[in-house]
């Protein structure tokens, strides 16, 4: 399974980042809930990594944060 990374800067609350499974709605991997998204209009998608733990600790160097995830990941 592959994971990717929405980093959506436009997001006030700072929640831009999470973490989505590539078969997710939100995600349809990588290009986003319409299947084409423009990149960098809001945001990117960062990604795929083969696995979840991949994901996690490239968001937490990255963001210098804990993950956020989508609720499609288990």
């Amino acid at each position: 399974m592959n994971y990717f990374i929405y980093d959506n800067w436009q997001a006030k609350d700072r929640k831009g980042a999470i973490i989505h499974k590539w078969n997710c709605g939100h995600c349809h991997m990588g290009y986003g809930k319409l299947g084409s998204a423009k990149k960098g209009e809001n945001g990117v998608w960062i990604g795929p990594f083969d696995e979840i733990q991949f994901a996690r600790n490239y968001f937490q160097m990255k963001f210098n944060s804990s993950p956020i995830e989508c609720s499609c990941i288990k």
